[in-house]
Formats: C-alpha cells, structure tokens, sequence
C-alpha cells in the first residue's frame, strides 16, 4: 500500500481513483462501512482505492478538542492494507487548507489534485472553512465537476452514532468490552 502526503502526487499516481475522505481516526464500524464501500466501488470500477486523511486532524488543529489516539500510524495503515485499500493520502491540515471554502476543497483538492472518479464520505461529513460544507453539497459540487459521491449512512448502536469521542469515552471509563463493539476489534 502506498502512502501519500498530497492529493496531487496520489491524483498523479491514480487518477480516476474512488477515495474515502475522512478523519478515520479509530476506523470504528462506521469508518469501516465507508471504506468498505469505498473499496468495493474501486473493484467495480476496475480503478485504485484511496483514503484520504489529514494530519493533523482538522478538530485538533482547530484545538475544538483535546486528542488521544484510538490507533498508532502504523496499526491504522495496517488495518486499512487489510480492507484493500491501494493508497493512503494523509493531508497536511494547515491554515490554507482550513481557510478553503467548501467549494474551494471541493474544485482545488478533489477534482483538480485528487482527480477521483468518485468520492464516498459518511453522511456527517463536513468540509470546507468552518465546515460550513456538508455531504449533500459535496453531492452537488460532484455532479456540477463530474465526479460521483457516496453518502454513506451513519451506523448506530444502542441508538447512538458511532463515533471515536465516544469509544475514547468507554475506554477511558473501563468498558473496553463496550469499545470492541464500536470498533469490530479488540481496542489498542
């Protein structure tokens, strides 16, 4: 699996690729849904998978939350060559980046740089300058540039959405049992 640290240099390597673009900070069982569907879309297509991410994450840099990582570079990068993932894209996360408009992401990094066929988020997800961009517009700006995108829907337990705040909450007070659930594996 190849690792990247531009959406130019993996749109270069695997243009018309289909890319999962999202934070996968603890690849729960939401995460995996997305991937997952990401990867079978990419076999589909006869074309590579890519994951695109960011370091650091957008809430860290933005400092909306203090973070612990669920999983080490290397258990995530393991995880993901296992789904059958081609390439991972790991987005540097500066000021630039949080200042592009969600259309601005949208022409600059996913259909100029990336040149992705298709893109498949989680139905949440959100983009953009003050993630002022949601899935529904990202489904938008896709027809209007030509590429497709994927809203996956959110997957719940207990009623609740699966998050990675939420499994950092059940490992730090001692339901790990309860955190396996979230994320299909025994957390790290």
């Amino acid at each position: 699996m190849k690792i990247y640290n531009s959406a130019f240099e993996s749109g270069r390597w695997a243009p018309g690729a289909v890319a999962a673009v999202g934070k996968f900070d603890g690849i729960h069982l939401g995460h995996q849904k997305i991937i997952r569907l990401a990867v079978a879309r990419a076999k589909k297509l006869k074309v590579r998978c890519l994951v695109v991410t960011f370091d650091p994450l957008p809430d860290q840099f933005l400092l909306l939350y203090s973070y612990r990582p669920l999983l080490s570079e290397a258990e995530k990068m393991e995880i993901l060559g296992r789904m059958g993932v081609d390439a991972v894209v790991i987005m540097p996360f500066d000021k630039e980046l949080a200042c592009l408009s969600p259309e601005a992401f949208a022409v600059t990094v996913l259909k100029e740089q990336l040149k992705a066929r298709e893109i498949v988020v989680g139905e949440d997800f959100c983009f953009g300058k003050d993630r002022a961009g949601t899935a529904e517009a990202l489904i938008e700006f896709g027809r209007a540039m030509g590429f497709k995108v994927h809203a996956v829907p959110l997957v719940r337990a207990a009623g609740q959405k699966i998050s990675a705040s939420r499994i950092r909450e059940l490992i730090e007070s001692g339901n790990r049992a309860g955190a396996e659930k979230l994320l299909g594996r025994a957390p790290a």
